[in-house]
């Protein structure tokens, strides 16, 4: 009469179990850090958001130190304090999302900023209201908006839409100031 015996080839029960439950677990693990994971519109934002505070901080410098225009002198001093706040809290955000961003102006708006300091008096302020002022705050407006709507990461979604009010009263200014300056 034979022995009965367990076979080691058959699987038992529990392990079937327990295997399907570290399958499934391992599955929700990756679908939670692919959810958790900004997309590449969110990347870019972050990185084009990096930039252009970059480049309103250092072109403000730059005002703060060649103009002699009271109220150039005191739209830049505002751009240097809001711009760098806000720069500081993408890096925080940006860091979270373990998302590299520079706080250098890129090489197209270093360059801009490099001709701006070639400028000097009257003409340097009109520039710098110009292009700086209001040209990089209409564009910061409409990547901020886009990003409030489209980004799929809700603390960058939630970032855009905070900082636009305050990038939107910064083009009011910009405008002001440029209308108010010599022709």
């Amino acid at each position: 009469m034979p022995i009965p015996t367990t076979s080691s080839r058959a699987p038992s029960f529990k392990s079937v179990a327990i295997g399907a439950a570290v399958a499934l677990l391992s599955g929700i693990a990756i679908n939670s850090i692919a959810a958790a994971a900004p997309g590449a519109y969110d990347k870019q934002f972050l990185s084009k958001a990096a930039d252009a505070g970059s480049t309103e901080i250092a072109a403000s410098k730059v005002a703060q130190s060649k103009s002699s225009n009271a109220e150039v002198k005191k739209f830049a001093d505002a751009m240097v304090t809001d711009h760098t706040k806000v720069a500081d809290e993408l890096k925080q955000l940006a860091s979270s999302k373990h998302i590299e961003v520079s706080d250098q102006p890129g090489k197209k708006h270093q360059a801009q900023i490099d001709k701006l300091s070639r400028l000097e008096g009257k003409q340097f302020d009109a520039e710098y209201a110009a292009s700086i002022g209001v040209a990089a705050h209409k564009d910061a407006v409409k990547l901020f908006t886009d990003a409030s709507q489209k980004a799929s990461d809700p603390d960058i979604k939630a970032f855009a839409a905070k900082t636009l009010p305050a990038l939107q009263h910064h083009l009011e200014m910009a405008n002001t100031l440029q209308a108010a300056l010599p022709k």
